[in-house]
């Protein structure tokens, strides 16, 4: 055959396994061997006619309806093929190999009408329904369509799942169902009623061709699933899909995340000394089932005042710990000192050669791989539907995919993995209370409560060591599905499919990923919760406008409370200057009075503590004196009138879950000025003082001047009535600070000399200027 490609004619001379030859029809064409895939896919490929023109694709059976039809539609399509290759061929009905056509059927000696009218008499006197005109239709259909044109429709045909009644009237069954939860059970004509109204307030021209009949709208529930049971149990997911679940399938490692936040049921000592509950919010691959990043983060304690208050602390995950976590999964996870070796990425599964090669920060990395997550499946919790979160998912192009209410289904790789790690976790650390009062152990308030800080490193190792390399029922091989993987081997095999390329988030990504707000710079700096910030650049942002139209002189200020020592602001007029850069941090005016690291919850604390003792509340400075004795406090440890679980826990530094790599060149104040040469220093000036007494504190009493001796040629002529006069002294040389600088200070503080005859120990105390 004649084929057009690359915009060009060739006869196909031969074909060879995979391969074609090629002749040029055209002068100046070259032969090609091509492969069959390339051909066949190119854009203009197409088989020419004999004038030149392209042939239209065949169209190809779908076999597919077959699987659709029942058994005994079968059977009767092969009857009837059976009949209608008779009519066609003159075959006989079931023989095989060489046949003789039987009288009235060859179609040699009689013509297809004939043979029509012939085999419907045969079909009826056998008492199978088929005319004539069904024997001819069908007939042209099988020389069609082949097999497939012997298909009845109407075997294919399917009714609608809800009968005739409109999607309208579900759709409304649906909302008043779900609108009983938390109500006492009811029965099903209260729910029709309740249908009713609802249809007649939304459709009040349509009500009654809407509204079912009664015997139809009992059925139609029967088909949803809704029965006198479950028509309001408290706490029923009716969202939910029907089981068997199905899993969304994954090729990637990283195409889909899910995030979840969960009850640790374990007690550490938070930074106040005090015990308090842990949550734990981490991701895990649905493909590896690897754990990427998992925050530890104390409870917030307190519950809801009425029905209808805001719950006062509850979780402690915020929408910057959400945020923190994306960064700690496109990190690597140092290794802490006293680790086991087998928790060391050279020491495990990983292909740890080929991470290191593309990624430097693995040296000495834990083994627990880096994710980059491509979509993120959450739940409907506050921190995930929070702007500062779905900004960080924009900025690292991150799809967030949240799952449906109360339908754990959506993420119940995660669901599971929760009961896992509380069984093989938090069940051996001290502290541990169980799921429920029942569970609960009468000697968890006398255990060594760990603090916040250890727990998280717990973590971490528990992930490398023990998560990361044992095998999960979840992860087989498709070669080899009696072999059960670890996720680190699952990763190991995804790498060697897919690859991995690092995805490291900078300095200005992270910092990007804190706590923004918007703020005016005034002359005294950057005020943030009772915080003042003050910069060297403080006049280049003093009362400035950002230029951007509806945030006047608000400047965007972004800060991480678990550090909450410096600020950065964003100018954001300097993102196109690569010579300046548009980060500009800010420091906390007190920052000299704390000696330790705090964070904004030992602020809050410091600030109510104030504000009992004064009755006020306290001035910045009054709170960071605060903080830093809540510090000092924690470093001398608890009292003796502490609780036992208190009292044996070793003092830590405040709590910070992630930290993140946001540093900077720091600031040089002597950048541009050229280094001085000391032989062009000027001498210092003459002092009108001596040098010893240019200190507060360090002047002596002068020694007694001896009168000079008199010269008789420089005496005065006497007085009229007195001894004669004597010429007055001239002025005395002035001192000069010659000499090297140690002298002088060293005879500084060297004691005073005492006069002649003088004890040094009746000497009166000498008078010190203040």
């Amino acid at each position: 055959m004649t084929v057009r490609w690359k915009a060009g004619r060739y006869l196909i001379g031969a074909v060879q396994g995979t391969l074609v030859h090629l002749v040029a029809l055209e002068e100046g064409g070259q032969d090609a061997l091509v492969v069959v895939s390339v051909l066949v896919c190119a854009a203009d490929f197409a088989v020419l006619e004999g004038d030149g023109t392209p042939q239209e694709p065949e169209a190809e059976p779908d076999w597919a309806v077959l699987n659709r039809l029942a058994e005994h539609h079968l059977k009767q399509m092969r009857d009837w093929e059976e009949h209608v290759r008779e009519v066609l061929t003159g075959r006989p009905v079931g023989s095989q190999g060489a046949f003789v056509p039987r009288p009235g059927y060859d179609p040699a000696t009689t013509t297809r009408t004939e043979r029509y009218a012939l085999k419907a008499t045969e079909l009826k006197a056998v008492g199978l329904r088929g005319s004539v005109a069904t024997v001819q239709r069908k007939c042209l259909a099988y020389e069609k369509q082949g097999l497939l044109g012997l298909v009845d429709e109407r075997w294919l045909r399917t009714t609608a799942p809800y009968g005739r009644v409109d999607e309208r009237v579900v759709e409304v069954i649906r909302q008043q169902d779900k609108a009983q939860d938390g109500l006492s059970v009811g029965t099903l004509s209260r729910l029709r009623t309740q249908v009713r109204t609802a249809l007649r307030h939304a459709y009040p021209n349509e009500y009654k061709e809407l509204m079912p009949a009664r015997s139809t709208f009992y059925d139609l529930l029967k088909r949803l699933g809704i029965s006198h049971a479950s028509a309001a149990p408290a706490g029923r997911d009716k969202q939910g899909p029907e089981p068997p679940y199905q899993p969304v399938m994954v090729s990637l490692l990283g195409e889909r995340v899910q995030i979840d936040s969960t009850g640790l049921d374990v007690v550490a000592r938070g930074d106040d000394g005090r015990p308090v509950s842990l949550e734990l919010t981490y991701a895990i691959d649905t493909l590896s089932r690897t754990i990427p990043a998992g925050i530890v983060v104390p409870k917030r304690p307190g519950r809801k005042k009425g029905p209808g208050s805001r719950r006062r602390g509850g979780r402690g995950t915020r929408s910057l710990d959400a945020a923190l976590l994306l960064a700690q999964a496109l990190a690597p996870l140092p290794a802490r000192p006293g680790w086991s070796p087998q928790a060391l990425a050279e020491n495990s599964d990983l292909p740890y050669e080929q991470m290191a090669a593309g990624d430097p920060r693995m040296a000495g990395a834990a083994a627990r791989p880096v994710v980059r997550p491509k979509t993120v499946v959450v739940d409907n919790a506050r921190i995930f539907k929070a702007q500062h979160f779905k900004d960080a998912c924009s900025m690292l192009n991150i799809g967030v995919e949240p799952a449906r209410e109360r339908t754990a289904e959506d993420k119940a790789i995660i669901e599971r993995t929760n009961h896992s790690i509380k069984n093989g976790f938090s069940q051996f650390v001290a502290g541990y209370t169980g799921d429920s009062l029942a569970t609960r152990g009468k000697r968890v308030g006398q255990e060594r409560l760990w603090p916040i800080n250890r727990v998280q490193e717990m973590w971490h190792e528990w992930v490398a060591t023990h998560w990361q390399q044992h095998p999960h029922e979840g992860l087989r091989s498709p070669f080899l599905p009696g072999l059960v993987l670890t996720p680190n081997q699952m990763y190991a095999a995804a790498v060697a499919t897919e690859g991995a390329v690092p995805r490291p988030a900078t300095p200005d990504e992270n910092r990007k990923l804190l706590l923004n707000v918007k703020r005016i710079v005034t002359r005294e700096g950057i005020r943030i919760d009772n915080r003042t910030y003050i910069s060297h650049r403080i006049s280049e942002f003093k009362n400035r406008h950002t230029g951007i139209k509806g945030q006047g002189r608000h400047w965007s200020v972004y800060y991480n409370p678990y550090t909450p020592g410096r600020v950065w602001l964003y100018d954001h007029t300097a993102e196109k200057d690569p010579a300046r850069s548009p980060w500009v941090p800010f420091d906390f005016k007190y920052q000299h009075l704390i000696n330790d690291a705090w964070t904004q919850y030992l602020w809050e604390r410091a600030a109510d503590i104030v504000a009992d003792r004064c009755g006020r509340e306290g001035g910045e400075e009054e709170i960071t004196r605060a903080v830093d004795e809540l510090l000092d406090r924690a470093r001398k440890g608890p009292s003796p009138k502490d609780t036992p679980a208190v009292r044996d826990a070793v003092p830590v530094a405040a709590f910070v879950p992630q930290p993140v790599d946001i540093a900077e060149t720091p600031f040089n104040p002597y950048a541009g000025i050229a280094p001085a040469d000391p032989a062009r220093v000027p001498a210092a000036p003459s002092l009108n003082v001596p040098a010893r007494d240019l200190f507060p504190g360090q002047r002596t009493v002068p020694a007694p001047v001896e009168p000079d001796p008199v010269d008789p040629d420089d005496a005065l002529p006497p007085a009229a009535d007195g001894p004669p006069r004597r010429r007055r002294p001239g002025p005395a040389k002035t001192p000069r600070l010659d000499g090297a600088a140690g002298d002088i200070f060293r005879n500084l503080a060297a004691e005073p000399p005492s006069r002649a005859g003088e004890d040094p120990s009746s000497a009166s105390p000498i008078p010190q200027e203040t």
